[in-house]
C-alpha cells in the first residue's frame, strides 16, 4: 500500500486554463493535464529561479518529491511543445 500523499502548499494561479497551439481548435488537439503542484514546481524551480531546497521547503515536501514534480511538469510540457498538444493548465481556486 502506497504512503499517503502529504498535504502541499500551492501559492501559485494559472493564468488561464489550457495552452494550446495557435490556429487549432481545442477540441482537435490531445490534452495533457498538469496537475497544480506540477505547476507550482515550475513557477517556483523555473520562473523564480528558487534552489531545490529553497522551493521543496516553500512547498512542504522533500526536495527529492520537489525535484520528480519538476521533471515531471518539464516532460509534460515538453511533449505538449514538440507534439503540438494543448496543455490543461490546474484549476484556479479563488
Amino acid at each position: 500500500m502506497p504512503r499517503p500523499k502529504k498535504c502541499r502548499r500551492l501559492q501559485c494561479r494559472p493564468p488561464c486554463s489550457l495552452f494550446k497551439p495557435n490556429g487549432i481548435p481545442s477540441v482537435e488537439l490531445e490534452k495533457i493535464q498538469l496537475e497544480a503542484d506540477e505547476f507550482e514546481a515550475l513557477a517556483l524551480g523555473d520562473v523564480q529561479r528558487l534552489s531545490q531546497l529553497e522551493a521543496a521547503a516553500s512547498m512542504g515536501i522533500s526536495r527529492q518529491t520537489f525535484g520528480n514534480l519538476l521533471a515531471s511538469a518539464r516532460q509534460k510540457v515538453a511533449t505538449a511543445i514538440t507534439q503540438g498538444q494543448a496543455i490543461v493548465l490546474p484549476k484556479s481556486n479563488q
